[in-house]
């Protein structure tokens, strides 16, 4: 059980506190963080937020600690459960995130060559090759949101990030 982490599904924008609650309750936690630039009021300002906005993971620091505790912690929704099961993920899977942290920064980083929203896009292959969109956001780290013309109205579209291409 020590090596099992639980998703905690946390209340907007409050992924900290409740790493910060659980943390002071004695469960082992893991936010993973990412760092990207914005461009805010004309500025370019490096932000750092949730990897996995709402989400962080959870585990119980000895064999008796309970994980009910962890539903009513304050900025905590609730645990992710599928019926009245609650699915752990495997220590591995935590080692591997962390594995892909910037070791300065401990954050996550998107790639540098990643288009920037708003900005104009084609699909490079695939059934929609030739279609040109705008970049909405990233979606993974493999794939991206795009907005696509389509019948006359936007449409919302989910691509490999290596099938789209920047537009100069």
């Amino acid at each position: 059980m020590l090596n099992h982490w639980y998703l905690v599904y946390c209340k907007p924008r409050q992924e900290a506190l409740a790493a910060s609650r659980l943390r002071a309750q004695d469960y082992r936690i893991y936010l993973p963080r990412l760092k990207r630039r914005v461009r805010r009021a004309g500025r370019i300002r490096e932000l750092e937020e949730a990897l996995f906005p709402r989400y962080l993971f959870a585990a119980p620091s000895h064999e008796d600690q309970s994980i009910a505790p962890i539903r009513s912690t304050v900025g905590v929704t609730s645990l992710v459960r599928f019926g009245e099961q609650y699915p752990y993920i495997d220590a591995g899977i935590i080692s591997l995130l962390r594995g892909r942290e910037d070791p300065a920064t401990g954050c996550h980083h998107l790639p540098a060559d990643l288009p920037q929203p708003g900005q104009r896009v084609v699909i490079t292959q695939g059934p929609l090759e030739g279609l040109e969109g705008i970049f909405e956001t990233l979606s993974g780290e493999t794939r991206v949101f795009i907005l696509l013309d389509w019948l006359g109205k936007q449409t919302r579209a989910r691509i490999n990030l290596e099938d789209i291409r920047r537009i100069a």
